[in-house]
C-alpha cells in the first residue's frame, strides 16, 4: 500500500486535482435521501480522500469517521471540518487494517477504493466491513466492471488485475469484478442491490468510457 499512498499524496497535494473531487457523487446524495434516518446514525468513509461525501453526512447530522491512506487528503478535511466547524473524526489509515471494534457503524461507504490492490485485498476489506457494521447495516461500494476502458491497460499482474496507463495514478493496482464476482465477494451480506453507472469522461484530452458498479449490501 506503501507506494499507492505515496502516489496519493502527490495527486492530492497538487490543488488543481481536486475540483473535481469536492462535489458529492450524485448516487451518494439520493442514498442519503432515502436512509432511515431512526436507524442510521454512526457513518463510516472508508477512503475518503478529501472528504466529500464524508462532509455531506456530516452536514446532514450524522456521526460521521473518515478514514484514509494519504496525510495531504487528511489535511485537506482537516482545513474545511475546522473552518466550517463540523464534528468529525478523521483517521489516517487504509482498508486493510482492523482498526475498529465489531458492530461499530450503522452505514459504510467505500467510493472508488475497494479495487486498488489484488482480489485477496478486496476480499479481506469486505470482511473487515462486514465485521465492523452493525446487524442490518447498510455497505456502499463502487468499483469498475469488466467494461471499463482501464480494463486491459498496462501490465496484467494476476486474473483481471492491471495496472492501468489511462487512471489517475498509471501504474496503480486495479482488480475489476464481474457480476458473478461481486455476489461471492459480498455473500456474507444479506441483500444486495446493484447498479452500473456508465459514461465518458476526458482524462488528459483522450476520452475514456468510464463503467461502475454502485453496490448497496445489508449485513
Amino acid at each position: 500500500m506503501g507506494h499507492m499512498t505515496d502516489n496519493w499524496n502527490v495527486y492530492w497535494g497538487n490543488e488543481a486535482n481536486r475540483s473535481y473531487w469536492l462535489k458529492p457523487d450524485k448516487a451518494v446524495v439520493d442514498l442519503l435521501e432515502k436512509v432511515d434516518r431512526s436507524k442510521i446514525k454512526d457513518v463510516l468513509d472508508l477512503g475518503c480522500g478529501i472528504g466529500r461525501h464524508a462532509l455531506l453526512f456530516a452536514k446532514a447530522g450524522f456521526a460521521v469517521t473518515a478514514v484514509d491512506s494519504s496525510n495531504e487528503a487528511l489535511s485537506v478535511l482537516r482545513s474545511q471540518v475546522n473552518k466550517e466547524g463540523i464534528r468529525m473524526k478523521i483517521i489516517e489509515g487504509n482498508y486493510s487494517q482492523d482498526i475498529f471494534p465489531q458492530e461499530s457503524f450503522d452505514f459504510i461507504i467505500s467510493y472508488n477504493v475497494l479495487y486498488h490492490g489484488y482480489r485477496t485485498d478486496f476480499q479481506e476489506a469486505v470482511r473487515l466491513i462486514h465485521r465492523w457494521l452493525k446487524p442490518g447495516g447498510l455497505f456502499f461500494l463502487t468499483c469498475p466492471t469488466r467494461r471499463d476502458d482501464k480494463y486491459g491497460s498496462g501490465d496484467q499482474v494476476a486474473p483481471n488485475t492491471y495496472r492501468p496507463l489511462n487512471s489517475v495514478h498509471p501504474g496503480d493496482i486495479h482488480y475489476f469484478s464481474d457480476e458473478a464476482d461481486i455476489l461471492d465477494l459480498l455473500r456474507e451480506f444479506k441483500q444486495i442491490s446493484k447498479d452500473v453507472y456508465e459514461h465518458y469522461w476526458d482524462n488528459n484530452g483522450i476520452r475514456q468510457f468510464s463503467s461502475y458498479w454502485q453496490i448497496l449490501a445489508i449485513g
